[in-house]
């Protein structure tokens, strides 16, 4: 049974049009988008929740365009029925992840993503995840290329307890080394050490792109970068091209023509509002003097 299914007898119809068509189910709990001219009525969107989902222990509601927390990226989640705890595990293609979503960020709309980095590493590759959160990509990478080192840093005390819990539930703590600390700080020490980085920090990973080329060893070769930004427009090449515009600006102005960089893929990883989305670009890093 669909949400609006269960809605039809206790909203409107043109209601029914504005409320979200989908939830979030992240282990035993329910976050769901809900308009706030719809908070009068949380409660019962809730009851039919959990008349579909009866196993759920928590439902949690978001503002329709809600605010995501810029320095932990944490979102202003409430329980509108069940438990006040937002803590749970998340099971994912064989890997599990213990979260508390009061904390820190996580969003299961991005297992496809995890997906498509982990397909696309190599065995005896050092990787770098600059913004780890609780380590999502960083296990799911291990668990399907064993034969990595994933340095995985994350600013959130809270996201590097959790990741380092998910790095033992997910038994790959030879391969994934959690790293609390600001990405500008740590990719410091490791200056010209990994074969690809990934950056999944849409609203600021421009400023950080020189440090991700640093971090890269391009001596023998290429260096890889996923590099997240929000791009606003109608779906097409075009919707890419000022990140990739922008990202070509960062690093000129960083390394002169000394780099160069190319697309191998772009792809939208998902809708963030009107117009607006949440895309990637795989972007293949070499030095243009003294190859």
């Amino acid at each position: 049974m669909k949400l609006k299914e269960a809605l039809k007898d206790v909203l409107e119809d043109d209601e029914l049009t504005r409320l979200t068509k989908s939830c979030d189910i992240i282990g035993d709990i329910i976050v769901i988008k809900i308009p706030l001219e719809f908070k009068s009525k949380r409660a019962i969107i809730a009851r039919a929740l959990h008349k579909i989902y009866p196993r759920v222990r928590t439902i949690a509601a978001l503002p329709l365009f809600s605010y995501t927390d810029e320095l932990y990226r944490t979102r202003d989640l409430e329980v509108i029925w069940g438990d006040d705890s937002l803590q749970t595990r998340h099971r994912e293609s064989g890997c599990i992840f213990a979260v508390d979503l009061k904390r820190v960020f996580f969003s299961p709309r991005l297992s496809y993503e995890r997906m498509r980095i982990a397909d696309k590493a190599s065995p005896g590759e050092t990787i770098i995840n600059m913004f780890s959160g609780v380590g999502c990509f960083s296990i799911r990478i291990a668990k399907i290329q064993p034969q990595t080192m994933i340095y995985s840093i994350d600013l959130n005390p809270y996201a590097v307890e959790y990741m380092k819990e998910n790095v033992a539930l997910n038994k790959v703590g030879g391969n994934v080394i959690p790293i609390l600390g600001d990405a500008r700080a740590e990719l410091k020490r490791l200056v010209g050490v990994a074969d690809r980085v990934l950056m999944p920090l849409p609203e600021e990973a421009h400023s950080f792109l020189p440090l991700a080329v640093m971090a890269l060893n391009l001596d023998n070769g290429d260096g890889m970068i996923h590099y997240y930004d929000v791009s606003t427009g109608k779906r097409g090449d075009a919707l890419f091209r000022p990140a990739f515009e922008q990202a070509k600006k960062v690093l000129y102005s960083a390394f002169g023509t000394t780099v160069d960089i190319e697309i191998d893929e772009q792809r939208i990883v998902r809708s963030v509002g009107p117009w607006r989305y949440h895309v990637v670009l795989d972007l293949r890093v070499h030095k243009t003097i003294g190859k």
